[in-house]
């Protein structure tokens, strides 16, 4: 893994799953960046989440075109 963790476990955890699934993150300033293997999208992650952040983003991931075709 190249970069760094994210100090939340459920966060790092998505985080994880999705460059399982082709994306890269990286640091851009204070907060990392996730990008979609096909290039259309791309989100800023928060540092510091409450539990609806984390389950909003990942809700988010999923209604993703590109994040259900890797499940094939």
């Amino acid at each position: 893994m190249s970069r760094s963790r994210h100090p939340d476990k459920d966060i790092e955890g998505l985080m994880r799953e999705a460059e399982a699934r082709g994306w890269t993150f990286t640091w851009r300033g204070r907060y990392p960046k996730g990008r979609c293997p096909c290039g259309l999208h791309q989100k800023t992650i928060h540092l510091t989440p409450g539990r609806a952040y984390v389950t909003n983003l990942a809700m988010w991931f999923r209604r993703l075109d590109c994040w259900k075709e890797k499940r094939r």
